[in-house]
């Protein structure tokens, strides 16, 4: 047995542990630069990541990083590597910062952060830092080390703050806006939102919107009139349209807003922005507008360019006397104007077409044709109608103190011919107004054939008469008015003639009534009151037997409402040195009950002047008994048109009779008219009418023929 000893063996056992350590060795080596170049590895991949990653420790130092963490802070490696992770940021980001940094030592599951670090001297950059804590530390070093991942998240965060501002700014604006704003799902129509407007706007608040659809408050034929322009938008068709519809209110009322919808995305959501504008007073106002341009605005009724339309319309398709017009024109109408003012004759006015509408049918049209003309278009018989018209027009109109009687003369024509225009039917029937005008007023004529020649001939006439006054041809001629008893001249009516150079010698009706409807009459009464005052002058001057008779001069209703009618009698008198006492003045009845209250003050001041006043044509006005106490007048004149059936008509003795004995009784004297025949004579004497006037006694003449007439007596 071999026997080694105890030196022997300590050399084998440490030659045994050399070997074992160089081993060890070599394998330790071995291990470290596999670790050396796993660590390169690592280090090279962490490298070429985007995102910043680092070895921070518990005291926030860091110890290892990548590139990008490098670029980040804009830092070199030594700078970086040592230096705090605090250092880089301020504020409360840092406590946030080393406080995600001590829970995550402590184990706990910390999520990512959104902090601002320091890129360098002024920039700042906003990351997102995550936390990783490894369960094994590196080999060689046994101190833990938490991985912080640093993601620049800068250009999200920008989009995402330019995002939130703008909606911001859209909360901001769509809350604030004037107009009513809605959003609208567009899968079910609910409401998302609604702005204040918008609850204002339909009476209502925010909350009673949000989760309703607008067509719970949007009136039912709108809703059918909006899906065409709903479903184009929803298909994609259109991306936005626009309608005005109606809304209703809490109150049930509803409105007119112009509505205008656009499509928008928000959150994957497809939503309809809803614009809805109160437009309720800009649709009245043109509505007002409209009804403006078509109608009067003093009555209502429909005006002058709205008849021409509708008559454009009917006689396009109308047969032969189909459309039938009446032209209303009232009396004297001017006198009221120049009279009580125009604010007077626009009540009238009003008051006048109130009472045409209440006498027309359902089916008739009435228009303001101007000033104070009114036009009626109608269908079947006309002159029930135009009869209608007039009744309804002649009660009493009380203006204030005043009381007035009115009538109008009416003309009706229809479409007698094929393709008339609206103005040949209107110009047939001005025609035939203008007939009943000539015929004494308060009357209704038809269209004839050649009647607008009429009107032609009337324009013509008024030109004439104008010139013809300037040129002193409107001379006065003389009818005597008796004693019936005795049959001694007391005094001479004036009756106007016109000398027409072309025309020869033209009877009162010829001109008089075309003088007062054109304003012409003033003037012309002044001067023939002032020549038939001359005339009288004269007369005395000479030396004649009948000088001392008076003269009975007509007075129209324009003259009596002329508030310079005063003066005009009172100069005539001081010029031609005529005593008052020798002057008559003849008021139609119609002149006086004109406006009752008006005709009251002017004749009393003329009276007081000394003058004697007498109502002409009693008898054939409204209303006569009621006044005639009234007015401070000495003389009745009875109507031709009565005289001329005494002692033959009945009815015309009787109503005579009547009128001679309320003047007896009123202590006035009575003056028969149109005295032609003994029996008149008679019966009137046995009536014991006093005055009389008529063929019997004399026509009317001319001053030199009066002279000549008289001086053979």
């Amino acid at each position: 047995m071999l026997v080694i000893g105890f030196g022997a063996v300590s050399l084998i056992v440490l030659a045994a542990s050399i070997w074992n350590s160089h081993r060890q060795g070599e394998r330790m080596h071995r291990q470290l630069d596999a670790v050396e170049a796993a660590e390169s590895e690592v280090r090279r991949l962490l490298d070429e990541l985007p995102e910043a990653v680092l070895l921070v420790d518990a005291d926030h130092v860091v110890r290892s990083t990548n590139a990008a963490a490098l670029g980040l802070f804009d830092l070199s490696r030594s700078d970086l590597v040592t230096s705090s992770l605090l250092e880089h940021t301020d504020g409360d980001e840092q406590v946030q910062l080393a406080a995600a940094i001590q829970r995550a030592f402590e184990g706990d599951e910390v999520e990512p952060i959104q902090i601002e670090v320091l890129g360098g001297a002024t920039r700042r950059v906003v990351v997102e830092a995550s936390f990783h804590l490894p369960r094994h530390s590196p080999v060689f070093d046994q101190e833990r080390r938490l991985v912080v991942r640093l993601r620049d998240v800068s250009e999200r965060e920008q989009q995402s703050r330019a995002l939130d501002q703008a909606r911001r700014r859209f909360h901001q604006a769509f809350q604030s806006a004037p107009t009513g704003m809605a959003l609208v799902r567009l899968d079910d129509g609910r409401i998302v939102d609604a702005n204040q407007s918008l609850a204002e706007m339909l009476r209502r608040d925010v909350n009673e919107l949000v989760g309703c659809t607008l067509r719970e408050f949007t009136h039912p034929d709108d809703v059918r009139a909006a899906q065409s322009h709903r479903a184009r938008l929803e298909l994609g068709i259109v991306d936005s349209f626009r309608i005005d519809q109606r809304y209703r209110r809490r109150d049930g009322e509803f409105i007119w807003a112009r509505t205008r919808v656009s499509t928008t995305e928000d959150d994957g959501v497809m939503l309809a922005i809803t614009h809805i504008e109160d437009v309720t007073e800009q649709r009245r106002a043109a509505e007002q507008l409209r009804y403006a341009a078509r109608h009067d605005e003093l009555t209502g009724l429909p005006n002058r360019a709205y008849l021409m339309h509708l008559l454009e319309d009917r006689l396009a398709t109308a047969e032969i006397d189909s459309v039938v017009v009446l032209f209303v024109d009232l009396d004297q109408f001017k006198v009221v104007n120049d009279s009580l003012g125009h604010e007077a004759g626009d009540q009238l006015i009003q008051i006048v077409s109130d009472r045409l509408k209440s006498a027309l049918r359902e089916d008739d049209v009435l228009a303001r044709f101007g000033g104070d003309e009114f036009i009626v278009v109608l269908t079947g018989e006309p002159l029930d109608v135009a009869d209608r018209l007039r009744r309804a027009i002649h009660p009493p109109v009380v203006l204030g103190e005043h009381e007035l009687f009115v009538t109008a003369s009416i003309g009706y024509s229809s479409n007698h011919e094929a393709g008339m225009s609206p103005n040949d039917l209107l110009r047939d029937a001005d025609a035939a107004m203008y007939r009943a005008k000539a015929r004494g007023r308060d009357c209704v004529e038809a269209f004839e054939v050649g009647g607008h020649e009429t009107g032609v001939q009337a324009l013509r006439t008024a030109g004439e008469l104008r010139h013809g006054i300037e040129r002193g041809e409107i001379v006065p001629y003389f009818q005597p008015i008796v004693d019936l008893e005795s049959g001694r001249v007391l005094g001479y009516e004036v009756l106007a003639r016109w000398l027409h150079p072309e025309r020869g010698l033209l009877p009162p009706s010829e001109f008089l009534p075309l003088a007062e409807e054109t304003g012409l009459l003033v003037g012309l009464g002044a001067q023939m009151l002032f020549d038939s005052l001359a005339q009288l002058a004269q007369w005395r001057a000479s030396g004649h037997r009948f000088a001392n008779c008076t003269v009975s001069v007509n007075v129209g209703t324009r003259q009596l409402v002329d508030p310079n009618f005063y003066d005009t009698v009172t100069d005539a008198l001081a010029q031609t040195g005529i005593d008052a006492d020798s002057l008559w003045l003849e008021i139609t009845e119609t002149a006086l009950l004109a406006d009752v209250k008006a005709a009251t003050v002017a004749l009393r001041e003329l009276r007081s002047l000394g003058l004697h006043l007498s109502v002409d044509d009693f008898g054939t006005g409204y209303s006569s008994l009621t006044y005639l106490k009234r007015f401070p007048v000495e003389a009745i004149k009875v109507d031709r048109s009565f005289v001329a059936g005494l002692g033959i008509e009945q009815e015309d003795s009787t109503i005579v009779e009547a009128v001679v004995r309320l003047g007896q009784s009123l202590g006035l004297h009575v003056v028969a008219e149109g005295i032609e025949s003994p029996l008149q004579l008679s019966r009137l004497r046995e009536l014991g009418c006093d005055r009389g006037q008529g063929y019997l006694f004399g026509r009317p003449r001319p001053a030199a023929l009066v002279e000549a007439e008289r001086a053979g007596v």
